[in-house]
């Protein structure tokens, strides 16, 4: 609701209306439209705007997988030989997120045949497939600007995204892995964003 009213795109007094009736009436109209209208509306549709301005680029790729693999030694050089193999040159994705007891590979699903073949079936644990890549490139400055990563996701969320993962590279682009089906929704809600700038 928050969003929604620093948008403008919620009537305040359709809002207090609904409140009451889910109130059963418990509460005051008048009492309702008070406490909305205290909400610092205007503060809120501006912190969404000046990270708006952050957003410079957005681009996007489909058939993504992510792999999560053991966290051994011997698996950790299967990967690093695989890593060999992937073309960046054409703009092939490979990035790995290593955790305690698991390390995560992201690749595109061209080469997930490539990665069986290095790596031992029992020694994986899932394979997301059918995911696209939204690469959100922002301002140089955005590290110091608080609640960007929260703004995303709350964007994303608003409009029922399935966020599957999201990391940072360094200063200033966010990576998001989407359900592909999800994933024009997400690029034209931060394009919204950016634009409302």
């Amino acid at each position: 609701m928050k969003h929604g009213l620093a948008r403008g795109l919620i009537n305040v007094r359709a809002l207090a209306r609904s409140i009451q009736v889910a109130t059963t009436g418990e509460i005051s109209f008048d009492a309702i439209l008070s406490a909305i209208r205290r909400y610092p509306i205007k503060q809120s549709s501006a912190k969404r705007t000046s990270i708006g301005k952050t957003i410079l680029k957005l681009s996007m790729k489909n058939r993504i997988v992510v792999v999560s693999i053991r966290n051994q030694p011997e698996l950790q050089l299967m990967i690093a030989r695989f890593a060999g193999e992937v073309n960046y040159a054409k703009g092939e994705s490979f990035r790995v997120v290593s955790g305690m007891e698991s390390v995560s590979v992201t690749i595109d699903s061209k080469n997930l045949n490539k990665l069986d073949a290095k790596i031992p079936k029992q020694a994986i644990l899932r394979k997301l497939e059918n995911l696209a890549e939204i690469v959100v490139d922002m301002a140089s400055d955005v590290d110091d600007t608080s609640g960007v990563l929260s703004a995303i996701t709350t964007e994303l969320a608003m409009n029922d995204v399935n966020i599957v993962q999201l990391s940072t590279v360094g200063p200033g682009r966010i990576i998001i892995l989407a359900v592909e089906k999800d994933a024009m929704k997400a690029y034209e809600a931060l394009e919204e964003m950016s634009k409302a700038a």
